[in-house]
């Protein structure tokens, strides 16, 4: 294979460095391209679509004969469907085709009989994770190793190849405690014949979007991706030589610009010139335009990811490299940082589960009970969790809001910087109002959220347990249980205007209710569930929580 290690240069310039050499005798080369947004129990993703058809268009200006898998008439990409499309495309395939496979959706790890982890790929009907249920997952799942045998079998490695593109894995870990099943596609080789990059290395994220640009089409890698693709389609001879440290270091500085971490991996074991994107004329010398990366880092992957995280705070950054480099240089020091970082979270939390009252202690207060408690915790210390709404007999339907609020405030940046209560912005797939998440404390809400028009003091017509009240702005952030809460007469905006969709506009956007009460639809989300609220066939209330779907049913 060409060498890696042409020359030397800085991190912030990029040299290029030219060989010439003669292009293999390749068919046409194919694409077979793979996205699945809509899970009916997984996640719903916002740009895995988007990513597979952008793709795909790129691919097929550059000159391959693409096939394109997505939802269609039929519906989203079942594991029917992901199966047909992948024999019928390899059905199609010569023994010296160049061969791209992309697929952009959720990934998952699960352990083999041997005790590693071995990579699937989920269709829209894979069952979600629960306790003992690793089977069902594996046998609706499509194992990359699967994918790798059917499509190899068809090239002769001598005359064709074969390149993985694999955007998967968004969040972490689907459920620590279920069936050790990760939602992690493991970078990992895969066959000698086949060439794998991972948009993520083990152990750190697939960035679905950032923080700071919400709006965007794509995905942080499929994003770089076509636009190292696109810059290259008419450079022949362009190969995944230079394609990935360019990819690697752009989704590097991209990521950590929002204060994120993700790592491309490149798996190449096969012994061969690494995937031609661009071929050269057949028979015909080419420049081939190699972008190495600086020769340091390259050498060292070990030291690049610890350099990307060594100033982070979060304990998980430090686990993430544990985990992808476990015999590695800095793993005495990362264990004592992931330990520190981990035990400051514990004790958060800890603060927080002082303040809630045993079940068998709950009971309801009189609001001079309530304003003598505000009095002696004027941070809002207690929490009472059994409080029940009423005297709701002058209003039918008050207009509050609530949020929990213990006596915890972590540090926080400016206050402006959440917009205060201008252009109130409800985010769903993040679970916060204006940035703020529904456990923050009582003192951050009246910091952030100026326009407040109550407290715990109005406990006495809406005796939730305390909390701050917006009724000009018709919502209310509920304290008793760590909910965001607004109704159809909010004036703010909500992710992408989802207040008064019908049901079935909601079930066609976000899946398969993981709870279905009837009027109220619970979607299982990162930050928790995601509650839709329905008055006759429209939504008239949306909430956020930081619990789980089963514990936020539960909620009165």
């Amino acid at each position: 294979m060409m060498s890696r290690f042409l020359v030397k240069m800085s991190w912030a310039i990029v040299f290029f460095s030219q060989t010439i050499w003669m292009s293999a005798s390749y068919a046409s080369p194919k694409a077979l391209v793979i996205g699945i947004k809509d899970y009916s129990y997984w996640s719903r993703l916002q740009n895995s679509r988007n990513d597979a058809e952008d793709m795909a268009k790129t691919l097929t200006d550059m000159g391959f004969e693409t096939t394109l898998v997505v939802r269609d008439a039929q519906g989203e990409v079942n594991s029917q469907r992901f199966t047909d499309a992948l024999n019928q495309f390899a059905n199609r395939l010569q023994a010296n085709d160049n061969v791209l496979f992309f697929y952009s959706g959720h990934g998952a790890a699960i352990p083999n009989d041997n005790g590693s982890m071995d990579g699937y790929l989920i269709p829209s009907n894979t069952p979600t994770v629960t306790r003992n249920n690793k089977q069902a997952i594996k046998d609706s799942a499509i194992a990359l190793k699967n994918i790798s045998e059917t499509l190899s079998n068809r090239i002769d490695p001598d005359t064709g190849s074969l390149l993985f593109l694999i955007d998967a894995c968004r969040n972490e870990v689907v459920n620590k405690g279920a069936d050790v099943v990760e939602e992690s596609t493991p970078s990992q080789p895969l066959s000698k014949q086949v060439e794998v990059i991972y948009a993520t290395s083990n152990g750190s994220t697939s960035l679905d979007k950032l923080p700071t640009d919400t709006d965007a089409r794509n995905g942080v890698f499929t994003r770089i991706a076509i636009d190292e693709l696109n810059r290259h389609k008419n450079t022949q001879g362009y190969s995944s030589d230079a394609f990935f440290p360019a990819v690697k270091t752009k989704a590097l500085q991209v990521a950590r610009a929002a204060g994120k971490l993700q790592v491309p991996a490149w798996m190449n074991d096969t012994g061969k010139e690494s995937f031609v994107f661009v071929p050269c004329p057949v028979g015909q010398p080419c420049v081939v335009v190699v972008n190495q990366p600086p020769a340091s880092i390259t050498a060292n992957p070990d030291k690049q990811f610890w350099d990307e995280i060594k100033t982070s705070t979060d304990a998980n950054d430090y686990a993430a490299y544990l985990k992808q480099y476990p015999q590695g240089a800095f793993v005495a020091l990362a264990e004592s940082r992931r330990d520190k970082y981990t035990n400051q979270a514990s004790s958060s939390s800890a603060i927080l589960d002082s303040l809630r009252i045993d079940t068998k202690a709950k009971k309801a207060m009189t609001a001079e009970e309530m304003i003598a408690e505000r009095e002696r915790n004027p941070q809002g210390t207690s929490i009472y969790e059994s409080l029940s709404l009423k005297n709701t007999s002058a209003e039918k339907n008050p207009r509050v809001a609530a949020l929990r609020l213990p006596n915890y405030d972590n540090k926080s940046p400016d206050p402006s910087s959440f917009g205060g209560c201008n252009n109130l912005v409800l985010d769903l797939n993040q679970g916060t109002l204006n940035g703020l998440v529904p456990t923050v404390s009582q003192a951050q809400v009246k910091q952030y959220l100026p326009c407040a028009t109550g407290d715990t003091e109005d406990g006495e017509v809406y005796n939730y347990g305390g909390g701050v009240f917006f009724l000009d702005h018709d919502f209310f952030m509920y304290t008793g249980k760590d909910f965001i809460e607004v109704r159809q007469d909010f004036k703010g905006n909500v992710t992408d205007n989802m207040m008064s969709k019908s049901k079935a506009e909601i079930i066609a956007r976000y899946g398969i209710a993981t709870i279905d009460n009837g009027y109220k639809l619970f979607f299982n989300r990162q930050y928790g569930c995601l509650r839709f609220t329905f008055n006759g066939t429209s939504v008239k209330e949306i909430g956020v929580y930081s619990a789980s779907c089963e514990q936020a049913s539960q909620i009165k």
